[in-house]
């Protein structure tokens, strides 16, 4: 198991998930959301397409290449973390898509303010909880993630 820290407007929540796990599906298995505000239900459920899991990672140990796979921004990410409203000059690095990361060491995960989380002032979104609208089919193109779905 990994820590992962979610700092949020809303304060600090600390949540173990399995090594290997995707971003994405470990928040939303433990009721917790990447998504901000409606972005809950419009956005694209992992295809790394709409953006609106943008989050900035740091590692526990800021050795972000081995706490992330892959660790530095895939070709889904290179693109729609440069395209409106992302891509501002003044934009994180450590910005990521929860839905293409894979977590193997500890991490702190912010998620900043706006619909797609593309805020860059030093401001933190809200926590939102978890909506899994399709039930199960929320995760059904997370083909990386550890079978064992335990919390």
């Amino acid at each position: 198991m990994v820590n992962v820290t979610l700092e949020t407007s809303s304060g600090t929540k600390e949540m173990q998930i399995q090594r290997g796990e995707i971003l994405r599906t470990a928040m939303l298995r433990r009721g917790v959301s990447p998504h901000n505000g409606r972005a809950r239900l419009i956005n694209c459920r992992g295809l790394g397409t709409c953006g609106t899991c943008a989050v900035e990672i740091e590692a526990a140990d800021n050795t972000i290449s081995e706490a992330l796979e892959p660790n530095t921004r895939n070709t889904k990410e290179k693109i729609r973390l440069n395209f409106p409203p992302h891509g501002s000059s003044d934009q994180s690095q450590n910005l990521r898509l929860a839905c293409q990361i894979q977590i193997f060491d500890d991490v702190t995960v912010r998620k900043r303010t706006g619909f797609w989380g593309q805020d860059t002032t030093s401001e933190l979104a809200e926590e939102y909880d978890a909506e899994l609208w399709f039930g199960e089919l929320e995760y059904v193109l997370d083909n990386k993630s550890p079978q064992n779905k335990e919390s």
